[in-house]
């Protein structure tokens, strides 16, 4: 490397450098759960739903690492704080098991008691199947495919496959060149992109519709779904 180009990056780096991604984005520190690369080159943060809040990079970054091995450092920081922040909501999720999920469901679907007959029955099974279907398909549209994004910049560049960061690339002749706050940000842009493009609202809900609303309310609700269908409650007709 060049001993005299970074000396003068590092005294630019001095005078009025950027406010690096991680200062520009406070969070409480319970919040923020760190992905780093081997080398320690890179360190991610995202928050417990894995939405990327800072990427920040060693200050001796340039004596640790040639810029042509830091696309591959960015992926394994942003995937290693990714399977943490997993790894947080699998612990999240046993110590505190959420209610029961509605689907979409209504108040009103909720405490449906009309009657059911076969017919039905039959209609309601058939309009499930094909909401479950159109979920499917657009899930499939997000998680089988490669996600490319770049940054406002146009320096940085990455792409996303079921939710794992697969590819960083960096335009060398920009980052030999440019303050470490300017490629954090736009390190720090990519990698939103790729997050929220990754996990749409509407596919993270899970399969919703009115159809899907009833039957699971009815089967969260075995009383109601046997008064729905005819049948008299099971606890009035069990003997002690």
């Amino acid at each position: 490397m060049d001993d005299e180009r970074w000396a003068f990056e590092e005294e630019l780096e001095e005078d009025g450098d950027p406010p690096r991604s991680s200062v520009a984005e406070p969070v409480p520190a319970a919040d923020r759960i760190s992905g780093r690369d081997q080398d320690g080159v890179v360190i991610v943060v995202v928050s417990p739903a894995a939405d990327v809040l800072s990427v920040e990079l060693s200050t001796d970054w340039k004596q640790a690492v040639d810029p042509r091995g830091l696309p591959s450092a960015v992926t394994a920081a942003a995937n290693a704080a990714t399977i943490s922040a997993l790894a947080r909501q699998v612990d999240d999720v046993a110590e505190n098991p959420p209610a029961m999920p509605t689907f979409g469901a209504t108040p009103a679907s909720l405490a449906d008691e009309s009657p059911l007959g076969v017919q039905d029955m039959l209609r309601l099974v058939d309009a499930a199947t094909a909401e479950l279907a159109q979920f499917t398909q657009r899930a499939a549209e997000v998680v089988d495919r490669r996600i490319a994004a770049e940054s406002g910049g146009g320096h940085v560049r990455g792409s996303v496959v079921n939710g794992q960061i697969v590819d960083v690339e960096i335009d060398q002749s920009w980052v030999t060149r440019v303050r470490t706050g300017e490629i954090e940000s736009e390190l720090l842009d990519v990698l939103r992109q790729l997050r929220r493009a990754s996990t749409p609202p509407n596919l993270v809900e899970g399969p919703q519709g009115p159809a899907i609303a009833e039957i699971m309310g009815l089967l969260f609700d075995p009383r109601r779904m046997a008064r729905r269908v005819g049948l008299e409650p099971s606890i009035s007709t069990e003997k002690p």
